[in-house]
């Protein structure tokens, strides 16, 4: 509540305290009573500039925290190289293939099995050599990491929206959904290292990016830094 509405309620509870101890008065067979301080409708016009006060608020003022998830979704577009394409939903690892069929994960319905990673990534992955990579989609989802949070959360395709609200659900469980909602989002992006291997300190240790550069694309992307 801003400081013109907490001055017009103090007013208005002053207003009702004074009025409400002269009518007793009056009652009571003492003191006076001005026609012409006419409280009821001092309060009714007070009422009528709070509900005003909070309306226009609640048109005007934008919704922070949805701005701030829109907004860190766009950076791990931009970290993970796929908001440059023409449809990064439709992004394979590499830019090796462009995803058709939306109806799952690409790895899923048998239309990509997944690019070969470089030897020194797959021993930082914990891999050995000549593994596979099968992230595809705007935030590069890994097979095993889809079929786990879309039965988690009821996906029924691999289209846009879901992979949004893949990715939300993927910084919730990494326990910084939270931080992205206050505008914390260096912790946030700490919190989600592990998730998205171009965030900085990833065990995987491959095209990361730097925390300045995150916090840049954020804000250009309309984000708010607590």
């Amino acid at each position: 509540m801003n400081t013109l509405a907490l001055t017009i309620t103090a007013g208005a509870v002053l207003l009702l305290a004074a009025g409400t101890s002269a009518r007793a008065s009056v009652e009571q067979g003492s003191g006076e009573w001005f026609p012409s301080f006419d409280l009821d409708n001092i309060t009714d016009r007070v009422e009528q500039v709070m509900n005003t006060i909070v309306e226009e608020e609640s048109q005007t003022a934008p919704d922070v925290a949805a701005v701030n998830i829109a907004a860190f979704l766009a950076v791990l577009k931009q970290a993970e190289g796929t908001a440059s394409a023409g449809d990064p939903y439709r992004v394979c690892y590499g830019y090796a293939h462009t995803i058709a069929d939306l109806s799952d994960h690409p790895s899923i319905t048998g239309e990509w099995k997944g690019g070969k990673l470089p030897d020194s990534m797959c021993k930082n992955a914990g891999f050995g050599p000549g593994c596979v990579s099968t992230a595809a989609g705007a935030y590069q989802i890994i097979k095993p990491t889809w079929l786990r949070i879309a039965s988690g959360i009821g996906l029924t395709n691999f289209g846009p929206e879901n992979q949004d609200r893949a990715a939300v659900e993927l910084v919730r469980r990494r326990g910084a959904l939270e931080d992205v909602k206050a505008g914390r989002i260096a912790d946030a992006i700490d919190k989600c290292r592990n998730e998205w291997a171009s965030l900085p300190g990833n065990y995987a240790k491959q095209g990361q990016r730097t925390a300045a550069t995150l916090l840049a694309w954020y804000q250009q992307a309309g984000g708010q830094i607590a």
